[in-house]
C-alpha cells in the first residue's frame, strides 16, 4: 500500500502504478508517515490517523500540524505556531493526549524567526530523531534546533533558514533540504552545502531527501535559464562532498520530486509540476519510480504529491 498526500487530500494506491483512490478530502497534506500499522497525516484540516489507509479519524489538536515523526507507540508533531507536541495513547483511558516537548517558542531566537516569517508565524516544517542529539526540528523560517531532554538549542551554523526536510544518516550525519540548497552536518556544529557543482548551478530548491541502496537522493527545482524543469541528484550517502549524478525527471510536463518513499525494492518519488510562473501545485502530477537502475513514470495524482508513506 502507498498513501499519497497531495494538495487535494489523501489518496491510496495498492502499488505505484495503480489508479489512485481518494480516501480523505482534507486540503493540502503537509506530511503523512507510517506509525506501526497505522498512518498519520498532518493536513490543513488537522491531524488524521488511519489503521487501514482508507478510514481516517481526526485528533483534537489546538495547534496547526505541519510535520510528523512517528514510532510504533509515540508520535511527535511539529506545529504552527512554533512548537513540538508528543502524542500517545493515555495508558488509562486509551485516548490520545498531547504534551509539549520543551518550549521551543520561548527560545531567544524566536523574535528573529517571527520577523522573517511572511505572516509573523514560523512553523516546525520537519522533525527527525538523532541517536546522540535527540529531537531535531527544522523551522521555516528559522534553521535547525535540537532538544536533548532539557532545552532547545541551535543545531549548528551555516544552514539556510527555510528548512523543509531533515534526514539522519546511518553514520550520524544529518542532511537538510532547504529553500536554497542541500546541506549536511557531521557534528551538529557546522553545516556545509552539498549542491555546489557548477553543472547544476540553478538547481537549488529542495523539498526532501532520502537514502536508498546506499545512495542519497534529492529532487531539485531549477531556476534561471533552465526553468521550468526539475532534476534528481544522487550520490553515495557516505560521500561528504556529494559528487552527484543528475537525472532528468521522467515526466511529460516539467516537474521535480518533492517527496520520497521506498516500496519493496523500488524508490518512489512524488512530483510537483512547475511552469513559467513557478509551482503549479493544483496540476496533475505523476509518481516516478526507480527500479533496477532505471527511472520510469508511475500513476498520476490529481495534484502535486506533497508526501508519501508505505
Amino acid at each position: 500500500m502507498l498513501v499519497c498526500g497531495t494538495h487535494r487530500g489523501l489518496y491510496r494506491l495498492d502499488d505505484p502504478l495503480d489508479d489512485p483512490t481518494r480516501v480523505a478530502a482534507c486540503g493540502r497534506v503537509r506530511e503523512v508517515v507510517r506509525s506501526g500499522d497505522a498512518r498519520i497525516a498532518a493536513t490543513e484540516e488537522g491531524l488524521l490517523r488511519s489503521t487501514d489507509g482508507t478510514e481516517w479519524d481526526r485528533f483534537e489538536l489546538s495547534e496547526d500540524p505541519f510535520s510528523v515523526l512517528a514510532g510504533p507507540e509515540t508520535v511527535l508533531v511539529g506545529t504552527r505556531p512554533v512548537g513540538v507536541q508528543r502524542a500517545g495513547p493515555d495508558p488509562e483511558t486509551g485516548d490520545w493526549r498531547f504534551d509539549p516537548v520543551g518550549d521551543l517558542a520561548a527560545h531567544p531566537h524566536g523574535e528573529r524567526w517571527r520577523d522573517r516569517a511572511p505572516d509573523g508565524e514560523p512553523s516546525v516544517r520537519t522533525l527527525a530523531m538523532h541517536p546522540d542529539d535527540g529531537v531535531l526540528a527544522g523551522l521555516e523560517p528559522g534553521g535547525v534546533y535540537a532538544f536533548g531532554g532539557e532545552f532547545w538549542r541551535r543545531y549548528g551554523r551555516g544552514v539556510h533558514d527555510d528548512v523543509h526536510d531533515l534526514r539522519v544518516l546511518g553514520d550520524g550525519g544529518v542532511v537538510a533540504a532547504t529553500g536554497n540548497g542541500l546541506y549536511r552536518t557531521d557534528d551538529g556544529d557546522r553545516w556545509h552545502r552539498l549542491d555546489t557543482d557548477f553543472r547544476d548551478f540553478w538547481a537549488n530548491y529542495f523539498r526532501e531527501a532520502i537514502v536508498h541502496g546506499g545512495r542519497l537522493y534529492a529532487g531539485a527545482n531549477r531556476w534561471g535559464p533552465d526553468a521550468p524543469s526539475g532534476v534528481t541528484l544522487s550520490a553515495p550517502a557516505d560521500d561528504g562532498e556529494f559528487d552527484a549524478d543528475a537525472d532528468p525527471v521522467p515526466a511529460a510536463d516539467p516537474a521535480f520530486v518533492v517527496s520520497w518513499a521506498v516500496t519493496g525494492d523500488a524508490l518512489v518519488g512524488g512530483t510537483l509540476r512547475v511552469d513559467d510562473d513557478g509551482f503549479a501545485a493544483e496540476e496533475p502530477a505523476p509518481l516516478v519510480v526507480r527500479e533496477d537502475g532505471a527511472w520510469s513514470t508511475g500513476a498520476t495524482l490529481p495534484a502535486g504529491v506533497t508526501s508519501l508513506a508505505t
